[in-house]
């Protein structure tokens, strides 16, 4: 599993918050000495979009100016122009609600949730779960690894969970709720049995 990509994906959709955290794992993988500059940059560019978006301008403001000084030398990310949306963010916070930032590029090519594996989907909607404390998500990805972990590649979870990243329009929201009941009740039927 890559959790640059995980990360770049999370944030390219909009989940900036939630970028944050598979980001940061691998951040605080590397040995002290070792960290990645241009990484702490996109760790601090998502959260001060996250803090615009959501009208902390101050906290915006410090981490964009923060963030721009640590993306360069990013080898494979493209962030040049992250850094000078941040910029422009610095001077005007309402940008972050606005304007969508730039999109992250891994080799030339902008990833989605879309362009996860199936075990990166289910990362990716832990961080949105845990983020958004949404207790519906957490249980739909705890049903996706568990059939991930039986061998099920192909559950209507992972799907489920891959639509819901990209889009928690309410119709996906219903049909994710109907699946996570169905199986609870499933699960309770059984365990009725002994």
């Amino acid at each position: 599993m890559d959790r640059l990509r995980i990360g770049v994906a999370l944030y390219n959709t909009g989940h900036y918050l939630a970028a944050h955290e598979p980001l940061e794992a691998l951040w605080l993988d590397a040995p002290a000495g070792e960290r990645d500059d241009c990484l702490q940059g996109v760790l601090q560019a998502s959260v001060a979009i996250y803090k615009a978006r959501n009208g902390n301008d101050a906290g915006a403001v410090g981490l964009a100016e923060s963030a721009v000084g640590y993306l360069n030398n990013c080898g494979d990310l493209a962030v040049d122009d992250l850094a000078a949306w941040l910029d422009r963010l610095a001077v005007d916070p309402d940008l972050g609600r606005s304007e969508r930032s730039p999109e992250l590029r891994i080799d030339g090519v902008a990833i989605d949730v879309y362009d996860l594996a199936p075990d990166e989907v289910i990362i990716a909607g832990e961080a949105v779960a845990e983020t958004a404390s949404d207790s519906l998500l957490k249980n739909a990805v705890a049903y996706a690894e568990s059939d991930f972990e039986d061998g099920e590649e192909s559950t209507p979870f992972v799907g489920l969970t891959l639509e819901y990243l990209n889009d928690p329009r309410p119709v996906v929201r219903r049909r994710l709720r109907g699946h996570v009941e169905r199986r609870r009740t499933r699960e309770s039927d059984v365990e009725g049995l002994f």
